[in-house]
């Protein structure tokens, strides 16, 4: 009986022992699911802390951690920071999303994961890596109840995706960008001879099989060809292998892009080329550029005065399986008009039969057209579609009966002056009037005449009457 007892009490007693020193983890079956769509990155996975399922706390082997993994149920951002400063003897797995695309992401999942606290740190960084929210706290068992986490990476990273930006290349040209309509003028015709554009695109830092610069030009523009390209350089020094492109560059996913800038422009593409730049590790250093530089011309046939023209550039970038859009930006393009208006200086009527010189110039020496004589609404239409700027109006041919009116007209086109009419005002001319100083002279000589004759008729009628 005696024998017995001391059985039953070692047994109880090595039952006690061995629930003591059993840190109670509850059983393995909870999972971890990592997902990203963005290559070039490694996740390692660290357990930070065990879990006590007879205290419900959790503990650590990592000192500089502790304070942090007792309060981990209620925020795990203290501890978020503490880990980055750790040295982690050993990991539990390793997540690489090399081939990783939009449509088909990169996946690990830990099945059978046991309870405690694991550390989601990145490992090696994307080449485009910028800012990025990049670690992450998995805790079972957590407040919410869940007995699995899945961590959508490519939400918690902030890609650095490079950008593409469009401008006029001004030169020697006075006006500002805001104003630019044109580029430079013909002097003879006052049309446009070219309008420079300049497209810059920042390059990847992981490596793509494809790299387009596009750009859509608004009707109103005439079209590019390759011609048009003057070109295509890295960092503006270094001439790029390309190919003029024209299909295959239809980049809306939906009709947003037509809606906003019409289907009647001209679209066209810069792709570099694959095998002898983008195979090149060189061409993905760090702050390097892709510069196209072209020309074009207003379309005087189909631009629409004071209208915005819209053209816009892009970047598709990536490879064949899953491409990236980098939306650019717009510019715009518009083209400007004056008219002269001929009225009575006194009663304001319309008059016909007026002319006029439009002028780049104050002193009305380069001439830019001249206007048909006015009809009876008083409008004289020069014709011509400008750009932004000051323009001078001088009148050269003048109504019947209407004094020349010789003051010089000026006007500022831009913006908020789109289309302007410029009023010219003509006084009647006025004949001398009777006994004025235009006829005095004549009164005076012929009365002068008459007072002589008078007196010669006296003197020769005395001259009669002496004789008899």
């Amino acid at each position: 009986m005696k024998s017995v007892k001391r059985v039953l009490s070692v047994t109880v007693a090595v039952l006690l022992i061995a629930m003591m020193m059993i840190p109670a983890v509850s059983a393995a079956g909870y999972s971890i699911t990592l997902n990203c769509d963005l290559p070039g990155y490694e996740y390692t996975i660290y357990k930070v802390a065990n879990y006590r399922s007879d205290t419900g706390a959790f503990t650590t082997t990592y000192a500089a951690l502790k304070s942090e993994v007792e309060t981990s149920k209620e925020s795990t951002a203290a501890l978020l920071t503490a880990c980055k400063d750790v040295d982690f003897t050993s990991s539990v797995a390793t997540f690489n999303t090399d081939g990783a695309t939009t449509e088909h992401p990169a996946t690990k999942t830990l099945n059978d994961v046991d309870a405690g606290i694991y550390y989601v740190k990145m490992t090696k960084k994307s080449p485009n890596f910028k800012s990025l929210t990049q670690d992450a706290i998995v805790v079972f068992p957590n407040k919410r109840g869940n007995a699995s986490e899945t961590l959508n990476l490519s939400e918690k990273i902030s890609e650095g995706e490079p950008n593409v930006s469009k401008d006029f290349k001004l030169g020697d040209d006075t006006l500002t960008k805001e104003d630019q309509t044109r580029g430079t003028v013909d002097t003879e015709t006052f049309k446009s001879k070219t309008i420079t554009y300049v497209l810059t695109a920042d390059v990847p830092a992981s490596t793509v099989e494809k790299f387009i610069i596009t750009d859509r030009m608004g009707a109103g523009l005439k079209a590019v060809t390759k011609d048009n390209i003057k070109s295509v350089t890295l960092n503006g020094t270094t001439d790029l292998a390309y190919d003029f492109v024209t299909e295959g560059i239809n980049i809306a996913k939906d009709d947003t892009v037509n809606k906003k800038y019409g289907t009647t422009g001209n679209t066209f593409g810069i792709s570099i080329n694959k095998d002898t730049e983008l195979a090149n590790p060189a061409f993905y250093t760090a702050g390097n550029k892709v510069v196209v530089e072209f020309e074009t011309e207003l379309d005087y046939d189909t631009a629409t005065v004071g209208s915005a023209i819209v053209n816009h550039d892009d970047l598709i970038y990536g490879n064949e399986s899953a491409l990236n859009v980098r939306p650019g930006n717009d510019v715009t393009v518009k083209t400007y008009k004056v008219v002269a208006k001929k009225v009575d200086a006194t009663t304001k009527a319309a008059l016909a039969g007026a002319k006029f010189g439009l002028y780049q110039d104050a002193d009305c020496t380069k001439l830019i057209a001249e206007s048909p004589e006015t009809g009876n609404d008083g409008i004289a239409d020069f014709g011509v579609k400008l750009p932004a700027g000051t323009y001078y109006i001088k009148e050269t041919k003048v109504p019947t009966g209407y004094n020349l009116n010789t003051e010089i007209k000026s006007v500022t086109l831009g913006d908020s002056n789109t289309d302007a009419t410029v009023t010219v005002e003509d006084t009647l001319a006025k004949l001398p009037s009777t006994g004025g100083n235009g006829t005095m002279m004549f009164t005076i000589i012929g009365g002068s005449l008459v007072l002589l004759a008078a007196a010669l008729f006296v003197v020769v009628m005395k001259k009669k009457s002496s004789a008899k």
